[in-house]
């Protein structure tokens, strides 16, 4: 029988929170964050979890391997979730109950999946892969939804429950995606509870949810209400003493609010009597075979065109009408994660066109564009591209060259650190052997040549209210974006400075590419800038 560790009350632990939990080392249990975010070698997100975890324990919640996904399953997001358990040691790992994606596409959310016979089967099979690269049992997370499937052979934990016993996984049991589906389903939370034996829940997860006319979102963006707690508290009967933390994504408010919630868990767990009749009924099914495949596709498919929902109601249980809403939901998710993980990375071309165009080329460019990785941040690798093509853009020539300024912003925040070339190593180094040295490029920088002076416009909207453009805005430059500390921020460079930097990156030495430098320019002032290199941390040695 697996003992998950007992961790307490913890919090999810945000971005607005790092600096007071880096300064403060507030009174809490333990905390989780998504690995997805943690996924870079590099970058103050990663550090700021491992300088924590000396002093609490945490958890890495996953959403992104889709496990129930019959197609597009990522083996390669297996290694790059291993390889952050391998760095961060987490007491727990989960996963979601769900799949997000289909043979050519990554859709990038926590999709309803149907529970039957051969759904069971992919997500054993993917469960046992992920178990094996980790090298220990991982948590699946019960999810809300708004839809149920026509041939579900068992409800969500009856399901759960089949998976523990094939699997030897744990559940993550979280009680209010439990009363959301009560809510949007008319299913029975309490005795969904009954359908998992009580030794199987590692994890207990609380949150608030949005409620509207028609249907209740699970949109972690409030404080936990009182009929969630009341399941909390039955789940706590069942299942003992159990890791409780209290998730915020939306809305996010002061880390005094979060900790006031896992101290509220706190004091409902020390008055729950503890039930000693756990009652638990095995009722053996093998569960009707569906073609998974073949219903995901047309899922994803209605994702990206509407036109296509009709063929997926026949699989979909209920009102037709209320589905065909419901679906409407998902594609609202779909581009809602897009446009996130495209204003992630280019914050200055929103500021430029506006919230509700920048909507419109989000739109554009996912149907252009699909994901092809769990990992969203990879997602506006060609945003560029796109807009040089965009007809509707086409009036604003330097927008390519700014998506590529700060999609090199964006990847360079990842990059590992590397122990750059100081000015106490150069001085070691005589003249003649400094010449023959070989320095590479640090991988926190990035060399651009631009059509325009895409720095001068990135650096106006640095500030409030905005500054004007750069005049010329047409001008041939040349950038280096660095990252000498946590945040990334380009210098314009010479064109005798790039070529050099250039000629180092591509294995020339320094002899050659200075002699060069000073071929495009005699007076190509060699000291200053070999000063400025260093004190930007742009060389390494190769």
């Amino acid at each position: 029988m697996q003992q998950w560790p007992e961790l307490g009350f913890g919090v999810a632990l945000k971005t607005r929170h790092y600096h007071q939990f880096l300064r403060e080392r507030p009174k809490v249990d333990w905390l989780e964050v998504h690995t997805e975010n943690y996924m870079g070698r590099g970058g103050f997100d990663i550090h700021t979890v491992l300088d924590l975890r000396r002093d609490y324990p945490f958890s890495l919640h996953g959403v992104g391997l889709g496990l129930g996904s019959a197609r597009g399953f990522s083996k390669e997001h297996i290694s790059r979730v291993a390889d952050v358990v391998r760095r961060v040691e987490p007491a727990l790992v989960s996963e979601h109950l769900c799949w997000g994606a289909i043979a050519d596409r990554e859709l990038n959310d926590l999709l309803p999946l149907g529970f039957n016979a051969q759904s069971l089967q992919i997500l054993c099979e993917h469960i046992e892969q992920v178990q094996l690269a980790l090298a220990r049992p991982i948590l699946l997370e019960n999810v809300s939804s708004y839809l149920r499937f026509q041939q579900d052979s068992w409800s969500e934990t009856e399901f759960l429950a089949e998976i523990v016993k094939r699997t030897g996984c744990g559940i993550l049991l979280d009680v209010n995606n439990l009363y959301v589906n009560q809510r949007n389903h008319g299913e029975d939370a309490m005795a969904a509870m009954q359908a998992l034996p009580v030794t199987c829940v590692g994890e207990i997860h609380l949150a608030g949810h949005l409620v509207l006319e028609d249907i209740v979102i699970d949109d972690h963006g409030s404080e936990v209400i009182p009929e969630v707690w009341e399941l909390y508290r039955a789940a706590l009967a069942r299942f003992g003493k159990v890791a409780t933390m209290v998730e915020w994504d939306t809305n996010v408010p002061e880390l005094s609010v979060l900790l006031g919630q896992a101290d509220l868990a706190r004091e409902h767990a020390s008055t729950v009597s503890y039930l000693t009749d756990h009652a638990y009924v095995v009722e053996e099914r093998t569960g009707v075979q569906v073609e998974m495949a073949k219903v995901q596709q047309s899922f994803g498919e209605a994702l990206f065109d509407s036109a296509k929902i009709a063929d997926v109601l026949p699989y979909l249980r209920g009102d037709s009408t209320v589905n065909h809403q419901r679906m409407f939901r998902y594609r609202g998710n779909l581009r809602g994660n897009w446009g996130a993980a495209l204003e992630n990375a280019y914050p200055t071309i929103k500021q430029l066109v506006g919230e509700e165009f920048f909507t419109g080329l989000v739109h554009e460019y996912g149907l252009r564009y699909p994901s092809h990785d769990a990992n969203l941040n990879t997602f506006g690798v060609h945003f560029a591209e796109f807009l040089s093509q965009f007809e509707h853009v086409a009036q604003y020539p330097y927008f390519p060259d700014m998506a590529r300024l700060e999609w090199a912003l964006h990847t360079v925040y990842y990059e590992p650190e590397v122990g750059a070339v100081s000015g106490q190593d150069i001085a070691a180094i005589t003249p003649e052997a400094l010449d023959a040295s070989y320095f590479s490029i640090n991988p926190t920088c990035r060399l651009l040549h631009t059509q325009f002076a895409v720095d001068g416009i990135w650096e106006a909207h640095r500030h409030e209210p905005v500054r004007d453009f750069p005049d010329p805005l047409k001008l041939e430059s040349y950038i280096v974006v660095v990252r000498p500390e946590w945040r990334a921020s380009p210098v314009r460079l010479s064109l005798a400075a790039y070529t050099a930097l250039t000629m180092l990156q591509q294995g020339s030495n320094l002899g050659t590419a200075l002699d060069v430098a000073l071929e495009m320019d005699e007076e190509f002032p060699f000291v200053e800038q070999l000063q400025m290199w260093l004190a930007l941390k742009i060389l390494v040695q190769p």
